[in-house]
């Protein structure tokens, strides 16, 4: 007597309590943001052939795999945008940073220091025989040079905060390179046991790290044949198997990091992608750019002023007084009120320290309108009367526009990104999420084919009873 039919019953039991596990795993998971739902994947099992009648017997069902429910190429596809939305991202934060620094939005930046300082000396020309109107030029002096080195400290220590997080990232980047390696070395032991084996749990945590990853460098990466992903940054490996080349950070002569190749000590160009890419940039080129502005027109405004000064008489009669201190390669930082200046009678109002003589006055409230600046030859210093093409205010407005415009560019392309990461993650939420309205259909499905599985084994199990037991003992 054949049990076939009980045993395609029990596989069939089998095969369903596992889809009820899956759903079950699936509805527990249901708020893990980095969980891909799973579903057990049947398939008939191999037919048995009667050697007697020659006929071929379905013998039930397997459960093939348990399946990640996920779309590879929507991975892929987010994962290179969000190199560049972790590029523009830290790119945007820096700009706004340096626009709070430079505090124009306020009304009580910098061109509002200037203006006050410009105004003390109008106000010394229409009376430069006054000891409090120098009293109040030099205190409006005192105030420009003040707020210029504030924020000559500040970008400085935008600069320092920059290579801390730059340092910081580097070593979150080691890290998931450390953690994705050892994935692959769990994922391809677990899969290893059989080829319908699948460590769905452990490519959750390798996808979410990947997913990180591409935030932070621009990298590439491809899976072989014993499920372990292979990275790659520039076309060299980070990760390969079990292997990891991390990155190496390495201090340049200002004392700043910059990242290379572990193995071999070359530097690594991120080419203006990811977290750290756009840190690295923000630091060596952003802040740069805009203290080198700074120091430009600081310098300027100072060399102008003290050729003039010095060419007037105080009313100590003095001659020759700077009006300004600072160093050449660091004005900005440097600038200073001249000591000698705390005695207001060596301010020089006009040439011949004559009484009611302001023509030194007027001569450097007049550097205000000169062009000093060429904005086609960046930075260069053109002396007063030479041609050039803005002038102090315009300089300073001109800096303040670029910054307002970088800053607008860099958040128009976050914004644009995050449109883009939220349609491909949406369109890959709807394959990859847990919807527990479908879960609890299949739930449903599964249990009525669990119950009707049963139900052939008890019919089944009457039968064999019925033969056993019963068979031949009518009429006993």
């Amino acid at each position: 007597m054949s049990f076939g039919g009980l045993y395609i019953s029990i596989s069939g039991i089998n095969a369903n309590k596992k889809a009820l596990d899956t759903v079950s795993h699936n509805i527990a998971n249901v708020n893990n943001p980095n969980y891909v739902r799973q579903g057990a994947i049947h398939a008939e099992s191999r037919y048995s052939t009667n050697t007697i009648t020659r006929y071929q017997m379905g013998s039930g069902v397997d459960v093939q795999q348990i399946r990640q429910i996920r779309d590879e190429f929507l991975d892929a596809k987010l994962r290179r945008e969000m190199a560049t939305f972790g590029y523009y991202k830290t790119k945007s934060e820096i700009l706004n940073e340096i626009e709070v620094i430079f505090n124009e939005i306020t009304n009580s930046g910098l061109q509002e220091v200037m203006d006050d300082f410009w105004d003390g000396w109008s106000e010394l020309y229409k009376e430069p025989d006054s000891l409090t109107i120098r009293g109040l030029l030099h205190e409006k002096a005192v105030a420009f040079t003040t707020t210029v080195n504030h924020i000559s400290v500040q970008l400085d220590n935008l600069q320092f905060n920059l290579n801390k997080e730059m340092l910081i990232k580097t070593e979150e980047v080691n890290s998931l390179l450390k953690e994705i390696a050892g994935l692959n070395n769990k994922i391809k032991l677990a899969e290893g046991y059989g080829p319908h084996i699948s460590a769905n749990d452990y490519r959750d945590e390798r996808n979410a790290a990947l997913d990180r990853l591409s935030e932070l460098i621009p990298i590439n990466y491809y899976e072989n044949k014993y499920g372990e992903v292979t990275v790659t940054l520039n076309g060299r490996d980070l990760i390969n198997g079990d292997y990891f080349n991390p990155i190496d950070v390495q201090l340049n002569p200002k004392g700043h990091g910059e990242i290379h190749w572990s193995d071999t000590g070359e530097p690594i160009d991120l080419k203006g992608l990811g977290e750290l890419g756009g840190y690295i940039d923000a630091r060596d080129k952003v802040v740069v750019e805009y203290r080198e502005r700074l120091n430009i027109l600081v310098g300027t405004i100072a060399k102008a002023i003290n050729d003039v000064h010095q060419q007037g008489t105080g009313l100590d009669g003095s001659i020759g007084v700077k009006f300004f201190d600072f160093e050449d390669d660091d004005p900005a930082a440097t600038i200073k009120v001249n000591k000698d200046l705390e005695d207001f009678n060596k301010i020089a109002a006009g040439k011949t320290g004559a009484k009611g003589d302001g023509d030194i006055a007027k001569e450097i409230l007049g550097l205000r309108e000169e062009l000093l600046f060429n904005n086609y030859e960046f930075g260069k210093y053109v002396e007063p009367g030479e041609d050039g093409t803005m002038t102090i205010d315009s300089f300073y407005r001109d800096l303040i526009l670029n910054l307002s415009l970088e800053r607008e560019q860099a958040r128009d392309m976050v914004l644009n990104q995050v449109m883009l990461i939220n349609q491909i993650d949406g369109r890959r939420q709807e394959i990859s999420s847990v919807s527990l309205d479908e879960e609890m259909a299949n739930m449903l499905k599964y249990q009525h084919s669990y119950i009707a599985n049963s139900r052939v084994i008890n019919a089944i199990d009457e039968m064999i009873e019925t033969i056993v037991n019963r068979l031949g003992i009518v009429g006993r």
